[in-house]
């Protein structure tokens, strides 16, 4: 019998969530994946940046064999210009192919797709499937209460005192200390300004009720008024700098940015080391002078055959632009 593709619903959580335990490997709620709750903010929950389905899969006689979420980027103009990052996609491991055909049912509805990183097969399947690499993200992080990290670190050996000793020299340099002439100030979606594309009120409202995570929004200012603002929020120990965005998208005020972002992580509860991510040689730049450290490049795959997207010179990939934002497996994760 031929699949069917079609939209998911609340109703299909059991069984959707015995497809994501077998792709996955993965057979408890601990985490991210299988959590009800969670499921149903990314699935199925109203957002009012996106009115369509969040969650498709293929089913075949009465059995979902396939499954893809969506996690949208929208450019507005006169045309907006849609696109996703498929998140949670997964095949039954019987039906082979089924996942590329969901995928060629998914590029027909958008304009562009793309792909931040992926597992092995996902990086050898995109190419072949129309992906290219357009550029590369890149992950930094920095210790924050050294003797906490090593209570709580996922790796228990013989590096755990030299990690120790090194993340307790790093964590007290003097780079995320103090800016002189800027502050933070508590932000609400609705008190952003217009113009910081692509992201509206409505994402930052969906991304304030994540269960997983509680992200809060602060601005960035100086004498001269508002000057962006980030998102950030903590996690097993790790505080996760979902995304910054700046009315001056200068190698300095990246700086301050980021310089500020720590600040805002050292007063969260809970919070023993913080991490953003990018794709910008100028933020890049930035991070490393406010110290962080960049651990790892990640390749972003672009499927753009209606050739409809240029991305603009400032945008770049951050850590809310797929579910890295929020993924939790459980445990402590720690990158330092």
């Amino acid at each position: 019998m031929k699949a069917i593709f079609r939209a998911t619903a609340p109703a299909d959580r059991i069984q959707l969530s015995e497809l994501l335990a077998e792709a996955f490997d993965v057979h408890s709620a601990a985490g991210s994946l299988l959590n009800p709750t969670v499921m149903a903010w990314k699935y199925w929950d109203a957002r009012d940046d996106w009115d369509e389905p969040r969650s498709y899969a293929l089913e075949r006689d009465g059995r979902l064999i396939a499954h893809a979420a969506l996690w949208p980027l929208i450019f507005p103009g006169e045309h907006s210009i849609r696109g996703i990052q498929m998140i949670d996609w997964c095949a039954a491991k019987d039906s082979p192919g089924v996942g590329l055909t969901l995928v060629q049912k998914l590029a027909s509805l958008f304009d562009f797709m793309y792909s931040i990183g992926g597992s092995d097969m996902t990086l050898k399947v995109l190419p072949a499937f129309g992906f290219v690499e357009t550029t590369q993200v890149w992950t930094a992080a920095r210790p924050l209460r050294p003797l906490r990290q090593m209570l709580t670190h996922q790796n228990v050996n013989w590096k755990l005192a030299p990690r120790f000793g090194r993340n307790l020299a790093w964590a007290n340099l003097p780079a995320a200390h103090h800016v002189s002439g800027w502050k933070t100030v508590s932000l609400r979606p609705t008190e952003i300004p217009s113009g910081y594309i692509p992201r509206s009120a409505a994402f930052f409202e969906y991304i304030l009720r994540c269960p997983v995570i509680s992200y809060q929004l602060h601005g960035i200012a100086n004498e001269f008024g508002l000057q962006g603002f980030f998102a950030i929020g903590a996690l097993r120990g790790q505080a996760r700098i979902a995304g910054v965005w700046l009315r001056n998208p200068s190698e300095e005020n990246w700086r301050v940015a980021y310089i500020l972002a720590q600040q805002t992580a050292r007063q969260l509860a809970g919070a023993n080391e913080v991490v953003a991510r990018g794709s910008l040689a100028v933020s890049a730049q930035a991070a490393a002078r406010a110290g962080l450290r960049i651990l790892k490049q990640t390749p972003v795959y672009l499927l753009n055959k209606k050739e409809k997207l240029q991305l603009p010179d400032s945008f770049q990939f951050q850590l809310c632009d797929d579910d890295s934002a929020f993924l939790d497996s459980g445990e402590t994760s720690y990158y330092t």
